[in-house]
């Protein structure tokens, strides 16, 4: 499924490059050698960054609730 359709970035892609210890969505695109256009993906792209982060810092996630 395709996460940033102006840049035709798919889910798996962004995530591996999420996963890289990627920090914000600049990182994440900036891994997949693009940069974002239109917008509407940023939240996504976010909420990737944040699953990462949880799942690599379990202790931050349940800190969180």
């Amino acid at each position: 499924m395709y996460v940033c359709i102006c840049n035709a970035i798919k889910d798996k892609e962004m995530s591996a490059a999420a996963g890289d210890d990627a920090s914000t969505v600049a990182d994440v695109f900036k891994r997949c050698g693009a940069r974002p256009k239109c917008g509407k993906c940023l939240p996504d792209v976010a909420e990737l960054i944040e699953q990462h982060q949880d799942a690599a810092h379990p202790a931050r996630a349940i800190a969180a609730e």
